[in-house]
């Protein structure tokens, strides 16, 4: 299957940056370990048996289980996140505190911005994109975050630092259209010259397409490799994994 946007007169591509071009649940996963090790280092009294393991397995599975139910905003996350920590921990028979767990998913946010990490073959993908096209990033959340991280994975080779777009800078949060508006005049572009890469239906792909712009979903579990939809008038191209990315632009 050959490119899609061969003969569109595409320009730039925005990218979101956790969870697509940043593995987040990769960072997750090892503070949670890192921190649960050392919490219940302090605990272990007896025959008790630990496994962390199956602690964070537990976690995520109750919290696979709720968030598209329960969360519907930031308070609402952070009581999941304990509802979840406090289902995991229950075979240990522990007296899990608000104060406690508060001060546990404290030390994992810290924890994991040490665990940051790109996904495979990211940087050979945005290699190849930045010799036809302008790179830059639009993500939800704290600009401080986005920056450090920008800094940390050394992505000034591929996207500028005016070319990072934030909900925490720009006032709005994706999937509302002022972010992309707001970036796509800052980039002096059109959307129809403008494409949107993410793994999140509702924020990347449904946002962008109100906006204008053609998407890709990135999609791990599609049935196919590479496949296409419409949203109205705009494309949407679903692909597996970011590196596919070259075969479709």
């Amino acid at each position: 299957m050959g490119p899609f946007f061969t003969q569109s007169g595409k320009k730039v591509i925005f990218f979101d940056m956790n969870n697509t071009l940043v593995d987040r649940r990769k960072c997750f996963d090892m503070a949670f370990h890192e921190v649960l090790q050392d919490f219940t280092g302090r605990w272990k009294e007896g025959n008790v048996s630990w496994s962390p393991s199956d602690v964070l397995q537990t976690y995520k599975l109750e919290w696979s289980k709720h968030r598209k139910t329960h969360v519907k905003g930031s308070s609402q996350a952070e009581d999941l996140r304990m509802q979840c920590l406090r289902k995991a921990l229950e075979p240990y028979s522990f007296k899990l505190t608000q104060t406690f767990m508060k001060a546990f998913f404290d030390s994992v946010d810290d924890a994991e911005e040490s665990y940051v990490t790109l996904f495979p073959g990211v940087d050979d993908t945005l290699r190849t994109l930045s010799e036809k096209y302008t790179l830059a990033i639009i993500s939800n959340g704290s600009r401080k975050r986005l920056e450090k991280n920008w800094s940390q994975l050394k992505l000034g080779k591929w996207f500028t630092h005016e070319r990072l777009f934030s909900s925490h800078q720009d006032g709005f949060r994706k999937p509302h259209p002022a972010i992309y508006e707001s970036a796509m005049k800052t980039m002096n572009c059109t959307p129809s010259h403008a494409i949107m890469v993410g793994n999140s239906w509702k924020n990347d792909v449904l946002g962008a397409t109100k906006c204008g712009m053609d998407a890709i979903w990135i999609h791990p579990n599609h049935m196919k490799k590479i496949s296409q939809r419409k949203i109205g008038k705009q494309r949407v191209i679903i692909i597996r994994a970011l590196r596919h990315l070259t075969q479709v632009l």
